[in-house]
């Protein structure tokens, strides 16, 4: 689950990851204009769509957070449950197809080494003792089968690549959303966004006011476009209740934004 920060408030907004991912496949729907090719290749926007569903293994289940009350955060999930997920996106990928797969292979592989470099150091950075030698298998195991997927697939490794990049923009620009309370988001730098004519660019994308943010180069079809996403408002569970229970009571809320060209 992601649950957003709040300076101001003992409430949390708090999304499963279906809710994550559905905001960022809205993204890919808009994306595209004369600087910026659209998001037209099948496989791709079914993975944009569908980057995190290994987690449909882990959110129906609310596991809280003893320290905070709150379900545990994308980032904080105990590797027990999170180690589900880097093998389980993948696999339900790849039952839709070859390219799908193997971009949800990449996203796996690039959580655990910081995203091929368009972030910080990732999960494998951050692990200790017995999970690192997991991890490692994982890592190992997606790379192999990666290998075997691009043995069937028939588009280029210039085109994978750009389509993995265009993915971790979608899902980077999500998590800056869908992580952080309006007005806490402040400033922040997407690189090597693929181009029409094979260059990559750094997207930045800058808080406004009445939940308008400016994106320069602005990469979406029209300028104005309000995009929601949806989770649930969510007070501290205390110890004694269930999760899950208290998740399913809280009311369906949303969140709007507008993205202006910068």
């Amino acid at each position: 689950m992601i649950v957003q920060d709040n300076p101001t408030g003992t409430e949390r907004f708090v999304m499963t990851m279906d809710q994550h991912t559905a905001f960022a496949s809205r993204l890919a729907e808009e994306f595209g204009n004369d600087k910026f090719a659209s998001i037209e290749n099948e496989p791709l926007r079914y993975v944009i769509a569908n980057h995190d569903a290994g987690w449909k293994q882990v959110d129906p289940d609310v596991h809280i957070n003893p320290a905070s009350g709150f379900p545990y955060h994308l980032s904080e999930t105990p590797f027990e449950y999170a180690s589900l997920t880097m093998r389980g996106s993948p696999d339900f990928n790849a039952k839709h197809g070859a390219l799908s797969g193997l971009l949800s292979s990449m996203h796996t592989t690039g959580l655990l080494n910081g995203r091929y470099g368009l972030a910080p150091p990732g999960i494998m950075a951050r692990l200790e003792g017995d999970k690192k030698p997991f991890a490692e298998s994982v890592l190992a195991g997606e790379l192999a089968r990666q290998n075997k997927l691009k043995t069937v697939i028939s588009v280029d490794e210039t085109f994978v690549w750009n389509a993995y990049k265009h993915l971790q923009f979608f899902d980077m620009l999500s998590l800056y959303f869908h992580s952080r309370a309006e007005g806490s988001r402040g400033t922040e730098r997407f690189p090597d966004v693929p181009t029409h004519n094979g260059d990559d660019v750094t997207v930045t994308i800058s808080e406004g006011i009445h939940r308008t943010y400016a994106l320069d180069p602005f990469p979406f079809k029209k300028s104005g476009v309000k995009i929601s996403f949806f989770g649930r408002w969510v007070s501290p569970v205390a110890a004694t209740e269930n999760g899950r229970t208290a998740f399913e009571a809280a009311v369906i809320a949303s969140q709007t934004t507008t993205l202006l060209a910068g």
